[in-house]
């Protein structure tokens, strides 16, 4: 079994310690350390209200010597020393390091809808020691010990547009990234380890952890999730690549309650950083869900159709199941996160603490502090402004223009927060042509690699760079991979980022793309050629999409811009409807890419969320011909290229030279367009917050928040 100190290369795996400037190239990535546990605001920011607390003496038997527990900190060890993880402690191993005997304590009320749904019994609440793990999870808080009370309040653009940051504030993994983006912890598993050669991972789950309606989550809730969810046909046709090692799905084996393995047909030693980051649960209530699994219930069809579904299949997904979690819009669904869900409407979503959930800190308190969690729905970049600067929400990041940063500046004592400038990790916007269209005089011109290299050409990236980021970003092409990923060639960033307007009609002419009378060219069948690009504000500033089509019409190209919501632009792109995609989530730095590499074969993009081009191709592949368009014969290849690749160790050969054909193989069709690199992410902290530390990176790569540890921040004041 490996362990941190006999497996150094795994610990470096996606080590790149880069060095940033500004918005500039680099950002740091993480690596799948993989380690071996025992197996191997004009209104006034909300204030904290004292909580009623019930104590309970910890089950675990303490040393003879021990008494009460230091309240030990980030900022003040007191003297206990750190532990096998960083940042937290097995609660028997705290104890032993301690020298203690740790009291826990918790809230004596919840909210009373916690009852209405299902999550609490009527009556009294069951006593702390019922609703913990037999071993909870002790996190050490960054300042101090925090107090229960407050409402953090947020913004996203709706229910399921921009709202990452705040699935992340809630998040639970099995395992996760600890916050200097590098080490991979134990989470809600309670230890971890793969054998010699990577094709099986033991993990081991906490003995007593029970779901939010207090029934136990066991591994045959992962079991369930896989076999009866991924596995099946009605619901997922194939199974989603992440899970695919080798050619072969992976494996999933319950050994007892709280053990599982998961096997695997070729090494899989990314599947760790996989576990740490992705927005996928690995997991499902089946106490809950048999009843609407046509296996578990074989009246499940008849009952879903009975409730206008179309099948059992179509109520299960994506209204109790889902790869996205807010994308269950239902009360009473059990979860395991930090806070549920207790009230929805157009205007907000809000969430309060998990009377069961697996963590206390160390004075045993059970986390989280924050009483409430808020999402407010704000579609437009300005209610977004007027929002921070009034003290609405006490922290937001995602969709923040670096335009609006001078506003936030300006009215931060009005407004009764901080900023933070945490890095991004992306490489900024892009643009790629649907090269797949419906329209096949579209397509064949979309194919050209020389028409994207002209419209390359056409824009003035140092002029975008001075209008949209102040000149802190750096003009960049368009690339699937960070400058920072270990075989990245320099040269990819800066092929044809000149600006060279007289280059890029020569090609529009060579392609024979002629003028009309209007000064505008024509498609090869000689209707006008106009370029319809649709977006979301939701993707970068509408100021680029602008500058964009100005270049671009000075070269002949018509460009009609219109903006949409971002669940219209999503269903637009999935159904391959789109000239341009203009949206771009990142998961290019490296240890995210190499977890799961789907920017690297079509749609070179998430296929729900933002499929780039190339949807038809995809489809032909995954159904071995039946339907889709046959791709070029390069493109044939990146499916099973890439999973090569992901089997690969990183600094090997292999792994350098297979990543490399990847990304050429891209650049030759010249997909995507680069305009400028990734601005840092502003990111409003409202003063009232403690225990929020500096963010180095706020990104969804390593999902937003989530390696800060939300849960142990709390309102001061």
């Amino acid at each position: 079994m490996h362990s941190r100190r006999a497996y150094p290369l795994l610990s470096g795996l996606m080590v790149l310690s880069l060095l940033f400037t500004a918005c500039g190239t680099g950002t740091p990535t993480a690596a799948p350390t993989e380690e071996a546990g025992q197996v191997a605001t004009s209104a006034p920011a909300p204030t904290p209200m004292p909580a009623d607390t019930e104590a309970v003496a910890a089950a675990t038997t303490p040393p003879e010597t021990g008494g009460a527990c230091p309240a030990a900190t980030l900022a003040d060890a007191q003297g206990v020393p750190a532990g096998a993880w960083p940042q937290q402690y097995e609660l028997a191993e705290f104890q032993e390091l301690a020298n203690c005997e740790l009291t826990l304590s918790g809230r004596s009320e919840y909210d009373s809808r916690l009852v209405e749904y299902g999550f609490l019994p009527e009556g009294d609440l069951p006593p702390l020691e019922e609703r913990l793990p037999a071993e909870p999870l002790v996190v050490v808080p960054y300042e101090t010990i925090g107090a229960y009370g407050g409402r953090l309040t947020g913004a996203s653009i709706g229910p399921e547009a921009g709202n990452s940051e705040w699935l992340s504030v809630r998040h639970v993994n099995l395992l996760r990234f600890s916050d200097d983006l590098e080490t991979i912890v134990p989470n809600m598993a309670k230890s971890y380890a793969w054998n010699d050669d990577f094709t099986e991972l033991t993990i081991v789950l906490r003995q007593g952890h029970k779901w939010s309606d207090g029934q136990p989550f066991t591994t045959e809730d992962i079991v369930f999730w896989y076999e009866d969810i991924v596995l099946n046909t009605e619901l997922y046709p194939n199974p989603p690549s992440i899970w695919v090692y080798g050619g072969e799905p992976m494996k999933v084996e319950a050994v007892d309650e709280v053990t599982v393995k998961f096997m695997f047909a070729a090494p899989a030693p990314a599947f760790t950083t996989l576990l740490a980051t992705t927005y996928t649960h690995e997991w499902a209530p089946k106490h809950y869900l048999m009843d609407k699994h046509i296996k578990y219930n074989p009246n499940a069809n008849e009952e879903a159709i009975a409730e206008g579904f179309e099948s059992w299949a179509k109520r299960f997904i994506p209204t109790y199941y889902s790869d996205w979690e807010d994308a269950n819009h239902i009360y009473g669904l059990p979860k395991l996160e930090a806070w549920i869900k207790i009230d929805e409407t157009p205007e907000h979503q809000l969430y309060v603490p998990n009377p069961y959930y697996y963590k206390v800190d160390t004075a045993g308190q059970q986390l989280p502090y924050i009483d409430e969690v808020e999402e407010v729905y704000a579609p437009d970049a300005e209610l977004i402004e007027l929002k921070v600067i009034n003290g609405e929400i006490q922290y937001k990041a995602q969709s923040l223009q670096i335009g609006s940063l001078p506003l936030y500046q300006q009215n931060q004592d009005k407004g009764n927060y901080d900023i933070q400038m945490a890095q991004g990790a992306s490489n900024g916007r892009t643009y790629t042509f649907n090269a797949t269209h419906k329209d096949p005089e579209m397509a064949k011109i979309f194919s050209d690699p020389r028409f994207s290299r002209a419209m390359s050409l056409a824009l003035n990236r140092d002029e975008i760079n001075q209008t949209l980021c102040f000149g802190l970003c750096q003009p960049t092409q368009g690339v699937p991979v960070h400058s920072s990923v270990s075989f990245a060639k320099p040269e990819w960033f800066t092929k044809d980022i000149a600006y060279d307007p007289a280059t890029a009609e020569a090609l529009l002419d060579e392609m024979g793309l002629t003028k009309g009378a209007d000064g505008f060219r024509l498609r090869f069948d000689g209707k006008p050629l106009i370029i319809n690009l649709i977006y979301a504000i939701q993707w970068g500033d509408p100021a680029l999409h602008e500058l964009a089509k100005e270049y671009w019409e000075a070269v002949g190209v018509k460009v009609e811009l219109k903006e949409i919501s971002t669940e219209a632009y999503r269903a637009m792109a999935a159904s391959n409807d789109h000239d341009i995609q203009v949206t771009n989530s990142g998961t290019e730095v490296e240890a995210p890419l190499y977890s799961n590499p789907f920017r690297l074969y079509p749609p070179f993009g998430d296929a729900a969320l933002e499929p780039l081009t190339g949807g038809p191709w995809a489809d032909w592949y995954n159904t071995n011909g039946a339907q889709g368009i046959e791709p070029p014969d390069d493109i044939k290849t990146l499916w099973e290229m890439t999973d090569q690749w992901k089997s690969t160790l990183p600094g090997t050969d292999e792994y350098r030279d297979l990543g490399q054909q990847l990304v050429e193989i891209q650049m030759e069709h010249f997909f995507l367009i680069g305009t400028i690199t990734s601005p840092p992410a502003a990111t409003i902290v409202s003063r009232s917050l403690g225990n929020v530390p500096t963010l180095t990176v706020n990104a969804f790569e390593y999902y937003r928040t989530y390696p800060y540890r939300t849960d142990q921040w709390f309102f001061e004041n």
